[in-house]
């Protein structure tokens, strides 16, 4: 067992905004004091065991934990650590990234297994103590854990960080040997689509009862309309019925121009309207596929005649799909990218054991995404751009407040703003970074604190947050819960309007299954009123009274494979959809099931007639060299030894 650190408590990231530059509130924990908040505390420290907060978006689960970890810090004197696996919650709870806290290299790779990753978290448990002098929190050292984003942590993260911490805290009788752990997760917002697997996720680990004995759903969405709200719920849970989809689209297009226009809505699907009305919808929205093609569009441009086109008030706020965003709006070359200033001697500095982990501290956590800034911008004269952060102290504009660029300059951006008739000129929002213990070490990062409208997805509206003021088309939903994410972003009905609800609510997996019984599961909530539940992973009816036993042991036992339509035990599972995999065959260029594949290879013409010792066409040597390699009609697998550079060479 490692020897505890003498520090008092820990010492984070320091994130100083220039006040010359754009001074912009990103934390926006506005409401860790408030008597509410203070009172949930108390309830929750009194139970003395581990709790988890979920919830969706603007539930209050960051402004709870970050009130729980400064009552333990102010009250009773204890180590605390703030550790989000998201870089801008991290940055709003002035803690750190997930990686950096357990030693793990931030990277799109494949995680390794359990034995590796408890090898990297001892490692960096004794760095921290011997080689970085405490500087930093550990699972060894702290008192309290403060853990966020948990949506975002793979399970076998979480089952390594409980090993290690048992073993090294000297504790392993007791979940994560003792240490005091609060955590949060949104896990409407995992990384699914609709046809994710129904298990694997960290809530349905064995352990997962064990690690939180308090589990809590917060449902209240600060600062929403209360009837939106109830929209929302209903949407994320899947219960919308046709009717309130009617109602939700009636409120959204109320008193706005879009009612006359976008008319391809639920409300013409549902009445079977197929008439002229639909005609007419199917013609607005070729019209904005059009437009949205046109990415350097002015939004002054008008027809020749001189009147306005039916979509000149729209065009420029129309929600497009993700990967029209992707494809078309994301440059290579952005014309205001973000800039970044790197600390002195940092070349220097990596080849220390100590400087390196500091400067990627640094730098991984101050992207733009970090402080809710757009990375690669670009934006010209005519653009409609929202701010993306609040600037009403010193300019008179909120945050989502959408204007239209008429200048840019090197150091600002000249934005008309319509609604607040204001034209400020904006400059950079300038953030340096650095370590208190270390505090000739800094990181600075510069950009504009605005985003194009032109971008506005499914994607960019739930990462960046105050897009208001935009037209929302089931059409363009693509992933597993957008329409409540989205939904829950909006403060009232003027904020959006709605229409082809039921094109995405109707999609069978938009709803994510896993998620939605694990918090009825927490409030001990029946599914339906239905007699009996539908179990998705097993594909059978189960008597409701026994559906979540029977839902927690199936998830554990077997799959549904969809090409065989029958139930798969999950021991033999891989090897089993190993057969159902496609493979394509790179001569004559068709796609084959893997258990097909060696009936095709010997039936292949293409590939024989190419690589066999027969082929007339080839040149001798080649021949000889296919005779010696075995290469003929019956044995085709042998191709990965028959390479381009054994051939001969042309003169």
């Amino acid at each position: 067992m490692l020897s505890r650190s003498t520090r008092l408590l820990f010492s984070y990231l320091v994130r100083e905004i220039d006040p010359n530059g754009f001074v912009g509130d990103y934390k926006e924990l506005r409401h860790v004091g408030s008597r509410s908040t203070q009172d949930k505390v108390r309830q929750i420290v009194k139970k003395n065991s581990n709790a988890l907060f979920c919830g969706h978006y603007h539930t209050g689960k960051l402004t709870l934990l970050k009130a729980i970890g400064e009552h333990f810090e102010k009250r009773e004197k204890k180590r605390v650590a703030y550790v989000s696996g998201d870089s801008l919650r991290a940055n709003r709870l002035d803690g750190y990234l997930l990686p950096h806290f357990i030693g793990l290299r931030i990277s799109r790779d494949e995680l390794p297994s359990q034995e590796q990753l408890e090898g990297t978290l001892e490692r960096h448990a004794r760095l921290v103590e011997s080689t970085y002098n405490g500087c930093y929190p550990s699972l060894c050292t702290a008192d309290v854990l403060i853990l966020d984003a948990l949506e975002k942590v793979a399970p076998v993260v979480l089952l390594s960080m409980d090993a290690v911490a048992r073993r090294q805290r000297g504790v392993p009788s007791k979940p994560f040997g003792g240490l005091r752990v609060f955590a949060a997760a949104d896990f409407w917002r995992l990384p699914v689509h609709p046809t994710s697997d129904t298990g694997g996720y960290a809530f349905q680990l064995a352990q997962w009862g064990e690690w939180f004995p308090v589990q809590q759903v917060l449902h209240h969405t600060h600062g929403q309309d209360p009837d939106l709200s109830v929209f929302t719920e209903k949407a994320l849970y899947g219960t919308l019925t046709l009717d309130d989809m009617l109602q939700l689209e009636a409120r959204s297009m109320a008193n706005k121009r879009e009612a006359q226009l976008l008319s391809a809505s639920t409300t013409a699907m549902s009445r079977d309207r197929h008439g002229e009305e639909e005609e007419e919808g199917e013609e607005v929205e070729e019209m904005e596929e059009r437009q949205a093609a046109r990415p350097d569009s002015n939004s002054e441009d008008e027809p020749a005649g001189g009147a306005p086109s039916p979509l000149h008030a729209l065009r420029n706020d129309n929600m497009i799909s993700n990967v029209d965003s992707i494809t078309k709006f994301t440059p290579r070359f952005p014309k205001q990218p973000t800039v970044r200033v790197m600390p002195t001697r940092y070349r220097a500095l990596k080849q220390l054991e100590t400087g390196n982990y500091l400067v990627n501290l640094l730098v991984q956590s101050s992207m733009p995404a970090s402080f809710g800034l757009v990375d690669s911008l670009s934006v010209v004269p005519g653009n409609p751009v929202h701010l993306l952060l609040d600037g009403q102290a010193a300019f008179g504009v909120a945050a989502g407040a959408v204007g239209e660029v008429l200048n840019v300059k090197e150091h600002y951006l000249t934005v008309h703003f319509i609604e607040a008739q204001r034209t400020v000129d904006l400059p950079r929002m300038r953030v340096v970074s650095y370590h208190p213990d270390y505090p000739e070490v800094r990181y600075e990062l510069q950009q504009f604190p605005v985003f194009p409208r032109q971008r506005l997805c499914p994607l960019s509206m739930v990462s960046y947050g105050h897009a208001y003021r935009v037209n929302v088309n089931g059409r363009r939903m693509a992933d597993t819960n957008d329409l409540g994410n989205l939904l829950s972003r909006m403060r009232t009905f003027e904020d959006f309007t709605l229409r082809s609800t039921s094109d995405f609510a109707h999609l069978d997996g938009m709803v994510h299954e896993p998620t939605r019984i694990y918090y009825h599961q927490i409030e001990q909530k029946p599914l339906s009123d239905a007699p009996e539940q539908w179990c998705r992973n097993c594909k059978s009816f189960i008597a409701k009274e026994d559906f979540f036993d029977h839902w927690n042991a199936c998830v554990h036992a077997v799959r549904w494979c969809s090409e065989c339509s029958k139930t798969i035990p999950l021991e033999i599972l891989d090897p089993h959809m190993e057969k159902h995999q496609i493979v394509m065959c790179m001569d004559c260029g068709q796609g084959v099931e893997w258990r097909q594949w060696e009936a095709h290879r010997l039936s292949c013409g293409p590939m024989m007639r190419e690589v066999s010792a027969d082929n007339e066409f080839l040149p001798l040597r080649t021949r000889q060299l296919a005779l010696e390699l075995g290469l003929d009609k019956r044995d085709l697998h042998t191709m990965r030894s028959f390479s381009r550079s054994m051939l001969p060479k042309s003169r």
